[in-house]
């Protein structure tokens, strides 16, 4: 025959209160959470000409156009009440962001002053280290329409010594290394592992007929522990002299976390 657990109601009191604290302790909060993996941007493009006027004699360099450079900063919303903000500088990777895990469909929202409007949308896997890269939409040739493309970013995926080759034009585009060949379709990412830290290489596009054209012939260059990213994107600037342009950056990859050893038991002494 089983005994009722709780023989009193102070008794079943006391254990209630007993779940509540270890469900809390178990429960992780927002803040910790929302550290799970990394989030960054990379915006891609020509940067739009310099201008200035004089003005009393003094020279003042002039605002770019709008549209011509992506949105300065960006607001994420994180919850419904929560939002963290970042800056984009083309070229350049915005700062990595601690964001939580799980599958999630992200409004970016451009930030003016006190102003937020919604200026682009994308779709974050469910786990991993993000790059989201971001280009102005050919059809209007304006940052005010942006397309994007998310990359995983951690060390699985974007190991240290290898390049990741990305095609943001809408063509193939061929990519020759000192011992192997690589094409990509438009849109498409490929890592590879580097085996010299200089390594020549060479990058072609194909025009509408068919004929492919190099567009950059130099060398890779990546010190033990780095990773590289080789980005064929669209001329977006003003007259541009090549339809195309790559944009090379190498960066330190992340160290990976130290595994702990296990534990032990060892057996007391009686």
């Amino acid at each position: 025959m089983c005994r009722p657990l709780c023989k009193s109601p102070a008794m079943g009191k006391w254990l209630l209160i007993l779940l509540m604290i270890a469900h809390a302790a178990g429960a992780e909060s927002p803040e910790k959470n929302q550290g799970k993996r990394q989030l960054r941007f990379l915006p891609v493009g020509d940067m739009p000409p310099f201008r200035q006027e004089i003005r009393n004699g003094v020279r003042y360099e002039l605002e770019p156009d709008a549209g011509s450079i992506p949105p300065g900063l960006l607001q994420l919303p994180l919850g419904k009440e929560t939002a963290i903000e970042t800056t984009l500088n083309l070229g350049n990777f915005s700062p990595s962001l601690p964001w939580p895990a799980g599958p999630l469909r992200l409004e970016l929202m451009q930030k003016t002053g006190d102003a937020v409007k919604k200026w682009h949308e994308i779709t974050l896997p469910e786990k991993g280290d993000i790059a989201v890269l971001l280009w102005r939409d050919p059809k209007v040739n304006t940052w005010e329409s942006a397309r994007s493309l998310v990359l995983g970013d951690g060390l699985e995926a974007f190991p240290a010594g290898s390049v990741r080759l990305v095609n943001l034009i809408p063509s193939m585009v061929k990519m020759v290394f000192a011992d192997k060949a690589v094409e990509l379709k438009p849109g498409v990412s490929q890592v590879e592992l580097l085996s010299k830290e200089i390594t020549p290489v060479q990058i072609s596009a194909q025009d509408a007929k068919g004929d492919w054209h190099v567009v950059f012939q130099s060398a890779l260059t990546q010190n033990p522990g780095e990773r590289g990213n080789v980005i064929v994107y669209r001329a977006d600037g003003e007259s541009p002299r090549s339809p195309v342009k790559v944009l090379c950056l190498r960066e330190q990859a992340p160290v990976p976390p130290e595994k702990k050893p296990p534990t032990v038991n060892t057996p007391k002494a009686k």
